[in-house]
């Protein structure tokens, strides 16, 4: 099996400061991978930088940006374009449960570029990098390799994440054929579709884990378990076996109102907050 570090040397992760993409994180740097670590959050991607610098020797790179912008990716390539970069995690993302016109068209359009079309901007302009790696090392085991994290909602629109469900319905169809186009180069690409993860975005959402139709899996494990997907070359990979067999079984029209319901009720427990708005963009 390809080992992770014929990933290497670095890897770009966006999203890095917390839940997902700092499991990754924690994850390929434990692999022995340098990293890139990009998001808004700039004291706490240096404490994690510093602190697996530290703990496995790797070297890392920090970036802030606001990947919401249109020129946030290209602050992130212009941040590596001195490194030797092997492997892109884009997995920045963000959301908010509600009606579609009941959200302002600019916070629609904002969240539209971070969860779409930055996936797009950081593709075209790393995929060549990794393409002519993987050529350039072919006898060397060093390859090129993108994770796209979607999410399950990418699977059905959803009511009350109509926007974010059609957004991360784009880079779920993105990755499944680059999968294939870039296959022949020596490049992995492998979605990622994460639904029922522990992260910081159920507590921003306001909902109650114990109500959760299945126990939400740690980030750590369900990172682990996804780069075994990658390292074997999977097209997609849904964390956790029960997610899986859920996602097989339930008919689509029941998994559609069943999550309309349980987004609903995020809904109103960000309106019982008042009008701020929240993101889970790190």
């Amino acid at each position: 099996m390809v080992e992770i570090l014929s990933y290497g040397p670095w890897a770009v992760i966006t999203g890095a400061s917390s839940g997902i993409g700092k499991a990754f994180a924690e994850h390929l740097a434990a692999a022995g991978l340098d990293l890139v670590l990009a998001a808004r959050s700039t004291d706490k991607l240096h404490a994690l930088g510093e602190t697996l610098s530290r703990r496995h020797g790797i070297a890392h790179r920090v970036v802030t940006v606001d990947l919401s912008q249109p020129a946030g990716a290209s602050a992130i390539v212009k941040a590596s374009e001195d490194l030797d970069v092997g492997l892109l995690v884009s997995n920045a993302g963000a959301g908010r449960p509600g009606r579609l016109l009941d959200q302002s068209l600019p916070d629609l359009h904002e969240r539209l570029t971070l969860n779409a079309v930055t996936h797009l901007d950081l593709v075209h302009a790393l995929a060549p990098r990794l393409v002519a790696r993987g050529h350039a090392h072919r006898h060397a085991q060093r390859r090129g390799g993108i994770v796209l994290v979607s999410a399950h909602g990418a699977l059905q629109g959803l009511p009350n994440m109509a926007h974010e469900s059609a957004a991360k319905a784009y880079v779920l169809n993105l990755g499944e054929a680059l999968h294939h186009e870039l296959a022949p180069a020596g490049v992995t690409v492998t979605v990622m579709l994460p639904g029922n993860v522990d992260t910081p975005i159920i507590d921003a959402f306001g909902l109650d884990r114990s109500a959760l139709p299945i126990r939400p899996q740690p980030a750590d494990r369900a990172v682990a378990e996804f780069m075994k997907a990658f390292l074997k070359g999977r097209t997609t990979h849904i964390p956790g076996r029960l997610m899986r067999v859920m996602t097989r079984l339930m008919p689509r029209a029941q998994a559609v109102r069943m999550n309309g319901r349980m987004l609903g009720r995020a809904a109103r427990n960000l309106a019982d907050r008042g009008p701020a708005r929240t993101q889970a963009q790190p």
